[in-house]
């Protein structure tokens, strides 16, 4: 069969988030070249919308899940998501950190190996929590292991602040943890929650109409979905209940009962 004849309305939106992913890289290394030629301002705009990018790619993601549940999905679905994902949420956050960051460490005036370390082994975990996710059972209640969405998400949001916020020991300590936290047996919530989606999505969605606007208004604003995923990162230790049931259809006819029973 062609392959093209078995693409299903889901499938063309993981390849929206490939897509994203790869222009994400291109824009990145653009960008460096720009920085080697002395375009700073140009530069850090080109890294800004590499990032932007990858928030679209995301966006893009939660969207195929969502429409695969409503519509039914082809035979490529599992397969092509999670390809779609290595690349987007693996390769380029990584590529992104060693391309902005591990070209020449100021200090000694030599690149710092640790920013071509840490990325590729953030890399390496984000594919191998793919691969376990797709050979093994999935949970019902929640994810085995950080989402390799999530953290590429929790690495745009902060790379997004305010230069001054953004310091390179703090981001390659995130990236280790993230890592860990990728391959590790932490139970992640599996966030279904139609009213929080679309909240999270919505605010996604201002961080990027800022970026068409002003770039620093952008970066103040980024604050916001860099707390919220700060919150979803210790979710599991913290236990928020609002993050696994609010807005839930089992929660809402819970909401009913509980309501018809006052009466």
């Amino acid at each position: 069969m062609n392959v093209f004849q078995m693409l299903r309305l889901p499938d063309l939106v993981s390849l929206l988030n490939l897509i994203c992913g790869i222009s994400s890289i291109a824009i990145a290394a653009q960008a460096t070249v720009q920085v080697a030629t002395f375009q700073t301002a140009a530069a850090h705009d080109g890294f800004a919308l590499a990032l932007i990018l990858l928030l679209v790619a995301a966006i893009a993601d939660g969207a195929d899940g969502y429409i695969a549940r409503r519509f039914k999905g082809g035979e490529l679905g599992e397969q092509l998501d999670s390809l779609a994902d290595a690349v987007s949420f693996g390769v380029a956050p990584a590529l992104l950190i060693y391309l902005q960051f591990g070209q020449v460490n100021p200090v000694v005036g030599e690149p710092d190996p640790l920013v071509a370390v840490f990325p590729a082994f953030y890399a390496v975990c984000g594919v191998l929590r793919l691969a376990r996710f797709n050979s093994v059972a999935s949970r019902k209640t929640g994810f085995e292991g950080l989402p390799i969405t999530a953290g590429c998400v929790m690495l745009v949001t902060y790379m997004l602040l305010s230069e001054s916020l953004v310091r390179i020991d703090f981001l390659l300590a995130l990236t280790l943890g993230l890592s860990i936290l990728m391959v590790s047996s932490v139970n992640y919530p599996k966030i279904r929650n139609i009213r929080i989606l679309a909240f999270v999505a919505s605010v996604f969605g201002i961080t990027m109409l800022l970026y068409l606007y002003n770039v620093e208004y952008m970066r103040t604003f980024s604050i916001l979905p860099f707390i919220l995923m700060l919150t979803y990162i210790f979710s599991p230790f913290f236990k928020i209940p609002l993050l696994t049931n609010l807005g839930s259809k089992e929660y809402r006819n819970k909401e009913l009962r509980a309501g018809k029973e006052k009466q």
